[in-house]
């Protein structure tokens, strides 16, 4: 297509190796955009991963025309675990992280994968390659939607679950596969016959959680895909298709997530934290990262567990909480004394857990409170079928467990117990707090935006939400700056003793350095891993630092803090690389 023509990104392994050669040029001027300071580094990393990946591919011609794709790691500042209900949250592309890919076109349909990790500090990891038909991944009907790829990945992931026990894959070449078998409908359906792929992956995102090393993985991939075919995401391919699409990908794999860290990552930019909203995917604004402040990620070491069934269930939890609230519990109100407020199509107005707002209904927050307490604290799909019949709303709850739930959480059996009512919360609290976070910051109020951080780490323990304390926010006056969900913590049930410990020691140790000194929570998925938040720049000099370093070391037990290795920089998002020729 014209496309192909008007912006050519694949150019041979010569003309790309020229270019980097010398520091001077247009793409020498790229790199210094994105890498700023970093920039000769990391074209010397390009140039090693060049000859890496003539290496891998010895058979091939030399002088085969080659696209190079970056995507960075990102970072979650504020909004944990609500991108699936569709709600926003604040991120940054970490600079200096990044997830290339070196990939030519085949005439076949194969694909030809290999992928080396290392960072700077020379730790290193090479993965098994991966080989694989386009043909025998496809899915056999059109995905012309996000709902038809989360339909074909729960196929896909209840028949893994039947042949092997899991439903889960933890093989690296999951990933990009999951990403193609999406972009190989997405093509066909644009006119394209899609080709075949020889790549590499070289990455120094760490694996250990907190930075999504996995989307990186997943975005790279894609975008050199693309730019073999002459699409460039965000403008021969809408946002919403990119990276909504491309993220619902990971499904395939088990996963159960949203897609804002592969938005975060994608529509980074650089020196600023932005808000990513997801279905659809887009930019709902920026701010520049607070001077005084530095974004810092730090490895816990405490190893990162998975429980599949845990996951399953925290998903779930929205949907299932969404259906009962505008099918069961408001139109019990329809007529009631104090609700005449309430909009009349509060129906047509939720489609998921973040429209449920007392702003989008006409209610108080009061009335969201008394709504919240009648969730049941734990229930079964079983018990949710049972009273939707007895109440008269069967129909609407099998058109939402056909959408919704249908095979994609295979765990969650009939009897399975869900924890509805701290899930639900935690979500509507999540959603608020991100919201409140930005609003206290503009207000000039760091200490309360800490406060919330703090708060939203505290949600991921499992402890109930009980009925006084949701009665206890309904008291608040409507004027009150606190009389708002976000200062509920929930419980979603995302953390373990050991991981728990490594964040309040440090929450504790900048709360005894004044209410503004920063905060820490827990990053990525939960359970383990990189821990990180913002802390004061005094932390990063003299007697502050010191002490800092001691806690790490002395009191946690940790290797000694590399400190200038552990900011993360707000960057430049997800891109190709214009070709040099």
């Amino acid at each position: 297509m014209g496309t192909r023509d008007r912006r050519p990104w694949a150019a041979p392994l010569s003309s790309w190796r020229a270019a980097l050669a010398v520091e001077e040029g247009p793409l020498w001027e790229r790199l210094q955009s994105l890498h700023e300071e970093q920039a000769a580094p990391w074209r010397v990393r390009l140039l090693q991963a060049l000859d890496a990946f003539a290496r891998s591919y010895p058979d091939e011609a030399e002088d085969r025309p080659v696209v190079i794709s970056r995507c960075p790691g990102q970072m979650n500042i504020a909004g944990m675990h609500i991108d699936y209900g569709g709600m926003p949250s604040l991120r940054m592309a970490v600079r200096g992280h990044d997830t290339v890919t070196i990939a030519a076109a085949r005439n076949d349909d194969v694909v030809r994968l290999h992928s080396l990790y290392q960072n700077e500090r020379g730790d290193r990891r090479l993965f098994e390659p991966v080989r694989f038909k386009l043909s025998d991944l496809a899915s056999p009907a059109p995905i012309d939607s996000r709902q038809a790829l989360l339909d074909y990945a729960g196929h896909i992931c209840a028949r893994r679950e039947r042949a092997t026990g899991s439903s889960f894959d933890d093989g690296w070449g999951i990933l990009p596969q999951g990403g193609l078998v999406y972009l190989e409908s997405w093509l066909r359906l644009a006119g394209q016959s899609p080709c075949g792929m020889d790549a590499l992956v070289v990455s120094n995102v760490s694996p250990s959680g907190g930075m999504s090393s996995s989307s990186a993985l997943v975005i790279s991939t894609a975008w050199a895909y693309l730019g073999l075919h002459g699409i460039v995401p965000g403008v021969d391919m809408p946002w919403e298709e990119a990276i909504d699409g491309v993220g619902t990908s990971e499904w395939i794999r088990g996963t159960r997530g949203g897609t804002a860290d592969h938005g975060g990552m994608v529509l980074g930019k650089a020196g600023q934290l932005v808000s990513v909203g997801v279905f659809p995917a887009q930019d709902c604004g920026s701010a520049p990262l607070p001077s005084e402040y530095v974004a810092v990620i730090l490895d816990s070491g405490v190893p990162r567990v998975y429980d599949e069934a845990g996951k399953e269930e925290t998903v779930l939890a929205y949907p299932l909480g969404t259906w009962l609230l505008r099918d069961v519990l408001l139109p019990a109100k329809v007529g009631s004394s104090g609700w005449e407020g309430m909009v009349h199509d509060f129906r047509e107005r939720i489609e998921m857990i973040r429209d449920i707002t007392p702003e989008r209904l006409g209610i108080t927050t009061a009335q969201l409170c008394e709504l919240l307490a009648t969730v049941p604290a734990s229930t079964t799909l079983a018990e949710m079928e049972a009273m939707a019949a007895t109440v008269g709303a069967g129909a609407w709850y099998a058109e939402m467990h056909a959408r919704d739930i249908g095979d994609k959480f295979p765990r969650i059996t009939a009897d399975f117990p869900i924890s509805l009512r701290r899930r639900f919360v935690f979500g509507l609290a999540e959603q608020d707090r991100v919201s409140a976070i930005v609003d206290f910051l503009a207000a000039g109020d760091v200490s309360t935006a800490f406060e919330l951080v703090r708060i939203s780490h505290a949600g991921d323990y499992d402890t109930e939400v009980s009925e006084q304390e949701l009665a206890a926010l309904a008291q608040f006056q409507i004027t009150d700056p606190r009389a708002r969900l976000a200062f509920i913590p929930g419980g979603y049930g995302r953390m373990t003793d050991a991981y728990d410990r490594v964040v309040t020691t440090l929450n504790d140790f900048l709360s005894s350095h004044g209410s503004d000194a920063g905060a820490i929570q827990r990053l990525g998925a939960g359970w383990g891993g990189n821990v990180g938040g913002l802390i004061s720049r005094r932390f990063l000099q003299g007697e502050d630092r010191l002490a800092l370093e001691r806690l790490v070391t002395e009191e946690l037990g940790l290797p000694p803090l590399d400190l200038e290795h552990s900011i993360a920089t707000p960057g430049a998002g997800a891109c190709l690389l214009s070709s040099p020729s």
